[in-house]
């Protein structure tokens, strides 16, 4: 058994290595801090662009904010390097969006780090069987998101009276969200702050959606004059720009 534990905060990985340990003692782990730590392949490619040498394992666990991996995915990263093997992402994030960019980016599991360890460590062994885990409050939201499809560049364009509620959004934006905003802001397209966030455009239209049901709004320009009578504009910027 070969399991590549992947955390930047040294506490939390020991943490992680001591539940995976526990679930398989007799097993090869590997601990890294950056994704920048990863084995380097050689240079060469074969025919279709993928890595020349292939580093296996039967687990991989990650963290999804991971140094080294600015401007792409982790499991992007991972692969590029030529790490393969089932992937159950570990994370403090726990929110629907953030479990669907991870799977969609091919994760096998998605686990806030609140999870109990006793869930942790079953959900891993489930992960490494082949199988895949979601907790359940992740699922149900995720199973609410209908109409995934729904493109907000086309809803903007129909007429329909403003929503109800100026000023303060009904609930706090998420840093996310933020980030999105900032960019609505600047008149970019769902592709092009899916670029550079490194988001699929699906969840760039989920963050969009939200962001306008939170601010009460009709549309993008709508949602930016609302953010901009909040003060949250200048907010958005800082925080796209760190």
């Amino acid at each position: 058994m070969k399991i590549l534990v992947a955390d930047d905060h040294p506490l939390f990985r020991d943490a992680l290595e001591l539940s995976v340990r526990q679930a398989w003692p007799d097993a090869e782990i590997g601990c890294i801090g950056s994704l920048l730590e990863l084995p380097a392949a050689p240079a060469s490619a074969s025919a279709d662009g993928s890595p020349a040498m292939l580093f296996r394992y039967d687990l991989i666990v990650l963290d999804w904010r991971m140094p080294g991996a600015e401007g792409s995915n982790p499991i992007a990263v991972l692969r590029q390097a030529g790490v393969q093997g089932p992937v159950a992402v570990v994370t403090g994030a726990e929110d629907a969006l953030t479990a669907l960019e991870v799977l969609r980016c091919g994760a096998e599991a998605f686990l806030p780090k609140t999870t109990p360890r006793r869930v942790l460590a079953q959900a891993l062994r489930l992960v490494a069987e082949g199988g895949s885990f979601v907790p359940k409050c992740v699922a149900l939201d995720l199973l609410h998101m209908t109409d995934l499809s729904l493109d907000i560049d086309e809803a903007e364009e129909a007429d329909g009276a403003p929503l109800e509620g100026e000023g303060a959004p009904s609930s706090p934006l998420t840093d996310r969200e933020q980030q999105v905003l900032s960019m609505l802001a600047t008149g970019a397209t769902n592709k092009e702050i899916g670029r550079h966030l490194s988001l699929q455009e699906v969840t760039v239209k989920l963050h969009t959606r939200r962001i306008l049901r939170k601010l009460g709004a009709r549309n993008r320009t709508d949602a930016v004059r609302r953010a901009q009578q909040a003060g949250l504009l200048s907010r958005s910027l800082d925080e796209a720009s760190s």
